[in-house]
């Protein structure tokens, strides 16, 4: 357990260190924050952290056994709207790993293009590629890479009639991905993960005021559903993915984040588990 602590701590000594910066992730008067698991459309500067207990979590990780997990990232972007970002995840037990035990998976890599950003209609969809570089993480990872092509999207309700005022604050993000290894005998798979958001900051600020204090007015609930479909091999037509309800507050330079995770079936784990993230934005906006 030591090494999951000590990565835990300087993961929270590097957020908090690092220089505040505005908030991102906006569309007009939406702020889509980031979640834990499915991705947003938008590029930035950012650190951000998870640490907590799941059953599976990641591409590829076939372990059902419930574990410690901890992921340290990062992301630049070196031009407006265009984004890169690395993701170490370490795992305890590591199911990616062959035999399996403690260790780092190999290294997630992200590549984002914005293509619209629509404030009127708190829209946007981005274009990019994920995926995982080969023996770049614990003995035994995998010696195979990935890639998937990916379409990031982000739509908040905001531009409904008056009459539906209280739908406003709901939003929705997720990801659509074909993801494809470069080693011919394993699996390709669907990536189409969503979540559906409601954002008590959006109600108290643009529709109606709560009469809540500020700490409640700075949550968004969400749920998560990171969803992948096997589509060749033995597993084709196969889906594993969880149910991840939770809440995001927002912070002025920072945001944190809780979800609870509830495997859909027994493809994706035995047992249930608990995500918390720490995300700060660096830099420009």
């Amino acid at each position: 357990m030591s090494l999951f602590f000590q990565c835990t701590t300087l993961l929270l000594l590097t957020i908090f260190i690092a220089s505040p910066a505005s908030a991102h992730g906006i569309a007009g008067n939406r702020y889509f924050p980031p979640t834990i698991v499915v991705d947003d459309p938008y590029a930035a500067n950012e650190a951000h952290g998870v640490v907590g207990r799941t059953p599976n979590i990641g591409a590829g990780n076939s372990n059902t056994t419930s574990g410690n997990v901890a992921l340290v990232g990062a992301g630049i972007e070196p031009f407006d709207g265009f984004g890169i970002a690395i993701d170490g995840v370490y795992r305890q037990p590591n199911g990616n790993l062959t035999p399996q035990a403690n260790g780092f998976d190999n290294l997630y890599y992200t590549v984002k293009k914005e293509l619209e950003i629509n404030a009127e209609h708190e829209f946007a969809v981005t274009i990019g590629m994920t995926g995982q570089a080969s023996r770049t993480g614990g003995k035994g990872s995998d010696a195979y890479s990935t890639y998937a092509p990916t379409i990031y999207y982000a739509k908040g309700f905001g531009d409904l009639p008056n009459s539906m005022a209280l739908l406003k604050p709901f939003a929705l993000t997720g990801i659509l991905g074909y993801q494809i290894p470069t080693e011919q005998t394993q699996a390709k798979v669907f990536n189409w993960g969503f979540t559906a958001q409601y954002s008590f900051l959006y109600l108290n600020r643009y529709v109606r005021s709560t009469g809540w204090n500020d700490f409640f007015n700075r949550l968004v609930a969400v749920v998560e559903f990171p969803m992948q479909t096997c589509l060749t091999t033995r597993c084709a037509g196969q889906i594993t993915g969880s149910v991840n309800p939770g809440v995001v507050w927002v912070g002025e330079h920072f945001n944190l984040s809780a979800e609870v995770v509830f495997p859909v079936n027994s493809q994706s784990g035995v047992s249930n588990g608990i995500l918390f993230q720490i995300h700060k934005y660096l830099g420009k906006e």
